[in-house]
């Protein structure tokens, strides 16, 4: 077959818009935020692996981020509610019945504007200060057969006075929330020694940057950067790593 000059102008055209392309699509931050999805993904994974050994037959209800419903939120916000959800259901296969993601309704300031709620600066879950007063113990009644609550957004400051936290038989899987919410550390060893907080993922002191290669093997990946505290585990957990609650 003849290859003509106009052939091969037009073959170099197009590698180079190729280049131009994927070093646009392909940025460090790109990148930054695909890692970062990942292994969102594998620790809710990880976790629904977990809930389905143990709550096998349960159904489960999923609290996400509310601002997912406010129009004009960056991609990054629904991307990052996706992978979460993804990774739950992944681990969870069809040991459990998942609903949601529900959102509990945003606290009218917050919904107008964010900044416009005072948080403290190193509270790791803003939406705990974010969510109607109230919302929570309406998204009880609203989904009174759900007896496993997975919440991504932590828990709201004041829980230990709803009904929602009350409510004999519903328990709580956390990612990355801050349990200073519920109180003293009395108070979050007495969570999980009654249940009640059924599983909590945080991340792990001492963890390698994110920018660090990820392991090949998913559960090596997840106890380098991860702990699955449960009842089970709370107490050695304490004893490895003091002052984490």
């Amino acid at each position: 077959m003849r290859v003509t000059k106009t052939s091969l102008l037009a073959g170099g055209c197009f590698l180079v818009v190729l280049a131009v392309g994927l070093r646009f699509y392909f940025t460090p931050e790109r990148a930054a935020r695909g890692a970062a999805e990942d292994r969102r993904t594998l620790a809710l994974q990880i976790l629904g692996e977990h809930l389905a050994a143990h709550f096998a037959g349960g159904r489960v209800l999923v609290i996400g981020n509310p601002f997912v419903e406010q129009p004009g939120q960056s991609a990054g916000v629904y991307a990052f509610e996706e992978a979460a959800v993804r990774g739950l259901k992944r681990g969870a296969g069809k040991a459990l019945e998942i609903e949601g993601p529900a959102f509990p309704e945003l606290d009218p300031r917050a919904a107008a504007n964010p900044g416009a709620v005072p948080l403290p600066p190193d509270l790791k879950t803003p939406l705990s200060l974010m969510t109607k007063r109230g919302a929570w113990d309406q998204l009880q009644q609203e989904h009174p057969q759900d007896t496993l609550w997975v919440s991504l957004i932590g828990l709201p400051a004041g829980i230990t006075g709803m009904k929602v936290w009350r409510t004999e038989g519903l328990r709580f899987a956390l990612l990355f929330p801050d349990l200073r919410v519920l109180g003293d550390s009395g108070t979050v060893r007495a969570a999980f020694q009654s249940g009640k907080l059924a599983a909590v993922v945080l991340n792990r002191p001492g963890a390698p940057p994110q920018s660090a290669p990820r392991e090949r093997d998913s559960q090596a990946e997840f106890d380098l950067r991860y702990l699955l505290v449960t009842p089970d585990n709370f107490e050695q957990v304490v004893r490895t790593h003091p002052g984490l609650f």
